[in-house]
């Protein structure tokens, strides 16, 4: 259930409107995310199992499959351990197919560049997620990545020719961000399946 509500909380998270303030012309980014967070979660953590799934599914039908179809576990990985999707937020496949590590130091580089290769989904999430201090710290478990074991799950790294101990499924934007920060441990809900 926990990795579910992760999934549907960060979709509702990305589904809502910036909030506006007229008095500052700088809306706090920590304080708009926490009010998302909270709302996003108010509303999905007293769903039962079936409203969650009739959330996830059809869109997202093979993923609610897959979520049901694991043994979850509370695991710390290294991002050298972990592998982004394949050509995640439409970045170039050639930063996704190693390792976080390798895909966070090529977005780095690609920011202090400017590069043109950086999409609008990472171009803007991730320096947004740098400057939320909820994800940096990993304290909040409705945050954490959702990572199968290599090659299982949704698959999103079927044909990628490096394998990683674990394939990240959803929070590979914040995943990036918190390898950028320089965290060399990630807490993930880690799937196996069963």
């Amino acid at each position: 259930m926990e990795v579910k509500r992760i999934f549907v909380i960060s979709d509702r998270i990305a589904k809502m409107k910036r909030g506006k303030n007229t008095t500052f012309p700088k809306i706090n980014i920590e304080q708009d995310f926490e009010s998302k967070l909270t709302k996003a979660k108010k509303s999905v953590i007293p769903l039962k199992n079936d409203e969650i799934d009739k959330h996830i599914s059809p869109d997202w039908l093979k993923r609610r499959n897959s979520y049901n179809n694991s043994n979850w576990f509370l695991a710390e990985m290294n991002p050298i351990e972990l592998g982004v999707w394949s050509k995640a937020g439409e970045l170039p496949l050639r930063w996704t197919n190693g390792s976080l590590s390798e895909t966070a130091e090529r977005v780095k580089k690609a920011f202090a560049r400017k590069s043109k290769f950086l999409s609008k989904r990472p171009k803007h999430a991730i320096p947004g997620i740098l400057k939320i201090s909820k994800h940096l710290e990993q304290g909040e478990k409705y945050l954490y990545p959702i990572v199968f074991k290599t090659d299982t799950g949704t698959q999103g790294r079927k044909r990628l020719k490096r394998k990683m101990k674990g394939d990240i499924d959803d929070g590979c934007m914040r995943s990036i961000a918190l390898a950028i920060s320089g965290k060399k441990n990630l807490l993930v809900y880690f799937g196996i399946p069963k």
